[in-house]
């Protein structure tokens, strides 16, 4: 039995075996989890049990697909899930544009990639099957010169993903990169690739994607919205800049990461040095296959800077721009753009190096690590020259750099010092968003399964939006957490973003089944649920580690937001948190799902997991001695 939008196809690979499979989801998990995110959540938490260690065989790498994919304009997405090797939680990033299309045209709805290669290997898949290929050739290489090499063994038009040396050396920050310049960034889950020594992964969509339930209905209203999105007014900034733009907007709220967080606020002319019309300066036209002729709004930028005499190509975002520069306090655009460039091709997440070099360079300020340590000389902030001579450290894991290349967290345990300055939750480094300029955002983050990630869902705005307590906006910040999760389920890109009230009408034009939107939003609900079980099975202990940074919790030193925290106090951080959970129908205080909660999202089968769940968090409380309360 199958269901219209799907392949009804996964395809497994056991790289210590060497076994190719392909085999059938069931049509319950694709009803209940619709696919993408969601679904990859319920893949690993059936086959990655608590424990596991994230850089053994026994973790496993999802590649999954959702029913809108290479079916809907905009659906571009791929969900990578894997157990992090960072911060020890199921994890799950995304990337854009032609990898998740190409493996729906290739006759799979996703692939998982399980055991581990004594050898450097890479995996080819097409519409007649996979094959396991060796890369000893390759190993060593950057993103850039690995995908170049599988191109020419394979096909130019299929998409490549691979990781470089920071993915090989197992460093805890390092990412997967997707077509030379798309990340699958968060999580450190290039080091899980490594771990099973998968230098990259080929896919050459040379089939058709799944016929969904009523394809002449569904192209014309594909059209009618690609127009829209093409078109609209609303989308013009975005198909100007893409998201270059976005250190104007945090600057101007207090939310920036400048100099580690340190000035949230920092003056309009210094952020437009690293913002879209200085952008544009440089901006040329991106390559054939970077937007995939399904995306309508076309935001991303393509550059060409010279940097030290060397001329280059490199698309950055927002978060590029920020993390590498404003919050390592360097605002000189070229070396902004090389530093991008040069996180793309050693494989690092460009967020979480920002972070650590932005922290580590506050240590130097501070006075709090010197010459010796850092093994050559640092001036502290803005400088280029060590930002670019640490990439390279991290990514190669040599002195310094190999501390930095376990983290902010661990970074911070290793050389015992810093950690009230490390700006991370759970262990995975914040992205460039400070939450003091937004009241109850940092529910958000505080509250993510993944820990620190901006794409957890925003609250609802107030005037001025650093306004009142958190506890009041928590409500639609868990709306917004559902609604961009349906989306990531569903493979939509974020920045062709649907109406809401649009989706349950294309949904059923792919799939036939007929659901309204909270119906769809349960998707999501199951995955978090699910999420949170597993982490507290762990090690999780949510009334302790659903936390924030220290820095958040200080009034903004400087700017119109002067004195303002991410919350009032912390009696209205703890009244936040708990109301989250609350509306999640989890333990008000233990912050795990309740088992009737369970039930009633239609998973009667973990409640049993649930009640352990609740009672490991309790016991590992008490033996902390922490009352509750």
């Amino acid at each position: 039995m199958g269901l219209p939008g799907y392949h009804m196809r996964i395809l497994r690979v056991n790289l210590s075996t060497g076994r190719v499979r392909v085999e059938e989801p069931r049509v319950e998990d694709l009803e209940l989890f619709i696919g993408g995110k969601a679904l990859a959540y319920l893949y690993a938490y059936r086959e990655i049990p608590p424990g596991t260690d994230p850089l053994s065989p026994s973790n496993k790498l999802y590649f999954f697909t959702g029913p809108f994919s290479a079916l809907v304009p905009g659906a571009s997405k791929v969900t990578v899930m894997a157990k992090s090797p960072l911060t020890r939680l199921l994890t799950d990033s995304h990337a854009g544009d032609y990898f998740g299309p190409s493996l729906r045209k290739a006759g799979y709805d996703g692939l998982v990639v399980e055991g581990a290669s004594k050898d450097p290997v890479y995996l080819y898949i097409d519409s007649r099957g996979a094959e396991v290929r060796g890369a000893e050739r390759i190993w060593g290489k950057t993103t850039r010169e690995a995908i170049d090499a599988v191109k020419r063994e394979t096909s130019a038009k299929a998409s490549v993903a691979a990781i470089g040396p920071a993915g090989e050396r197992l460093v805890r920050i390092a990412n997967i990169i997707f077509d030379y310049e798309r990340a699958a960034g968060r999580g450190g889950l290039g080091a899980v690739m490594g771990s099973k020594k998968l230098k990259a992964i080929a896919v050459l969509g040379d089939g058709s994607p799944p016929r969904p339930a009523d394809p002449e209905r569904l192209q014309a209203e594909g059209e009618k919205w690609y127009n829209y999105f093409a078109t609209s007014p609303r989308y013009s900034d975005i198909r100007e800049y893409g998201t270059t733009n976005g250190l104007l907007y945090s600057a101007a709220l207090g939310m920036s990461p400048a100099y580690n967080f340190e000035t949230p606020s920092i003056p309009e002319d210094l952020a437009a040095k690293l913002a879209g019309d200085s952008i544009k300066e440089v901006e040329v036209d991106p390559p054939w296959y970077i937007h995939g002729a399904s995306c309508p709004v076309k935001c991303a930028r393509y550059t060409e800077a010279l940097y030290k005499g060397l001329r280059f190509r490199v698309k950055p975002e927002y978060e590029n721009l920020a993390m590498l520069g404003a919050a390592t306090g360097v605002f000189d655009r070229d070396a902004v753009l090389y530093f991008n460039r040069l996180v793309n091709d050693m494989g690092l997440d460009s967020i979480s190096t920002g972070n650590v070099i932005g922290w580590l360079l506050e240590l130097v300020e501070r006075g709090l690590i010197g010459e010796e340590e850092l093994g050559f000389k640092a001036r502290g902030f803005g400088d280029a020259e060590a930002v670019e001579r640490l990439i390279r450290l991290i990514a190669e894991r040599r002195g310094i750099g190999a501390i930095l290349a376990e983290g902010v967290k661990r970074a911070s345990e290793i050389l015992g010092r810093g950690a009230d300055l490390a700006v991370h939750v759970k262990g995975l480094e914040a992205p460039a968003w400070d939450p003091r300029g937004r009241r109850g955002l940092a529910v958000s983050y505080a509250t993510a399964d993944v820990g620190a990630s901006h794409l957890r869902g925003w609250p609802s705005t107030r005037d001025p939006p650093s306004a009142g307590p958190a506890r009041e906006v928590v409500e639609s910040m868990a709306r917004n957490r559902d609604d961009d999760a349906l989306r990531d389920s569903l493979s939509l890109c974020r920045f062709v973003s649907y109406p809401s009230e649009a989706i349950p009408p294309l949904y059923k034009l792919v799939t036939g089944l007929e659901r309204g939107l909270n119906d769809l939003y349960k998707a999501p609900q199951r995955a978090e649920a699910l999420a949170r079980i597993h982490a507290a099975l762990d090690w999780l202990v949510p009334p302790i580690h659903d936390d924030v940074p220290p820095k958040w919790m200080k009034g903004q030193p400087t700017g119109p937001l002067k004195g303002v925290a991410a919350f009032l106090d912390e009696r209205d951080k703890r009244e936040a948190i708990r109301e989250y959970y609350r509306i999640r129908g989890w333990h008000e205080i233990l912050g795990v799902p309740k088992p009737e909660t369970m039930e009633e999202l239609g998973l009667p089968w973990a409640r049993g997991d649930a009640e352990r769940a609740l009672r490991t968090v309790e016991e590992r409380l008490r033996a902390a001695g922490i009352e509750l309360g």
